[in-house]
């Protein structure tokens, strides 16, 4: 009767002291072989491999080489020796792994990251200038309307101008930090509802003024702040409308203008109307009803000069004047801005 064993001996004997080398997808310990590690390989330690019924069998088959044939086992062991040694193959698994793996990522890509890093840092510096250049506007805005005796209907300007220059800025500056699209997407929506909001206030801060100056028998639009004021909501209408119907209305409405136009200038007439708002509340500052009331205008000019860095610092060319096809590229799917 013919033992397995005997079957198996006729499998060669693998020297121990030299790793295996298996394709690093290989399914079955049974396809080993004494092959130099090239691409793809990889070194590992017989050892590690369960004992199979094709282990099991080179097992038994080694016991009965050295208890019948030493002599055969120490000239095996004599000619392996005389063998110089092959540094690939004396890497352990993990060496060869790190020796063969990923090359660290070039020079531009970590100067990219490092850019990319510090531009997110800067923007979100200029972020919090703006909102702190806000509180103290506001702020002071705040306190002079409330020591102020209440004048029924002027004093609903001033509150509601106030309010209408605090939220369309922050619907501006919701826009500056985001990266994630996710992200992008939540204050693209906040800054629709903000500039709705905006242009509600600014209404009834204009009807306000409008009807007091009936009620005295005032000329309108007399003033410098009274011309900013009435151009200011003007366009600010102008531009609230507008992004609607392009957020909202159908595509085909507006695609003989091209998106990535509508975007640059949906973008650009909103920095001209943030210009001129902050114009008017200047101006507002400089008004005799201001002057009565609250005497330190270099409060409300800090406040303003640190919005303006805020703003103007986050105001980049590839923003107002990249090219077309950049900006397609880049948001041609996108239904806001």
């Amino acid at each position: 009767m013919h033992h397995p064993a005997n079957k198996s001996s006729s499998l060669p004997v693998h020297d121990e002291r030299r790793p295996l080398i298996v394709p690093s997808s290989s399914a079955h310990p049974t396809q080993l072989q004494h092959e130099t590690p090239t691409e793809g390989y990889r070194a590992i330690d017989e050892s590690h491999l369960p004992l199979s019924q094709g282990n099991r069998s080179k097992h038994d088959s080694n016991n009965n080489d050295e208890e019948f044939s030493s002599s055969d086992t120490e000239s095996d062991s004599s000619s392996t020796d005389s063998t110089p040694s092959d540094p690939i193959s004396s890497l352990s698994g993990t060496e060869l792994l790190l020796e063969q793996g990923s090359n660290p990522p070039p020079a531009h890509r970590r100067s990219h990251h490092r850019s990319s890093q510090s531009g997110r840092r800067r923007k979100m510096v200029l972020a919090v200038t703006a909102q702190l250049g806000l509180v103290v506007f506001f702020g002071t805005l705040a306190s002079v309307i409330f020591k102020a005796p209440w004048v029924y209907p002027y004093s609903w300007h001033p509150i509601c101008m106030g309010l209408y220059g605090f939220v369309a800025t922050e619907a501006i500056l919701i826009l500056q930090p985001p990266e994630k699209s996710s992200e992008k997407k939540l204050a693209r929506t906040l800054h629709g509802l903000f500039h709705t909001l905006a242009l509600v206030l600014s209404l009834c801060g204009f009807t306000a003024i409008y009807v007091n100056k009936d009620r005295l028998q005032k000329p309108h639009f007399h003033t410098n702040h009274a011309l900013f004021g009435c151009t200011t909501v003007s366009l600010f209408f102008l531009q609230v409308v507008f992004g609607i119907a392009v957020a909202y209305g159908p595509r085909a409405l507006f695609a003989w203008i091209g998106h990535a136009r509508i975007t640059r200038i949906h973008r650009i007439s909103g920095y001209i109307s943030i210009g001129l708002l902050w114009s008017t509340l200047w101006l507002g500052v400089l008004t005799n009803w201001m002057k009565n009331n609250f005497d330190h205008e270099w409060v409300f000019a800090l406040g303003g000069a640190m919005i303006a860095v805020g703003l103007v610092g986050q105001i980049t060319p590839a923003r107002l004047f990249g090219s077309s096809k950049h900006s397609h590229h880049r948001g041609g799917h996108d239904r806001s801005s």
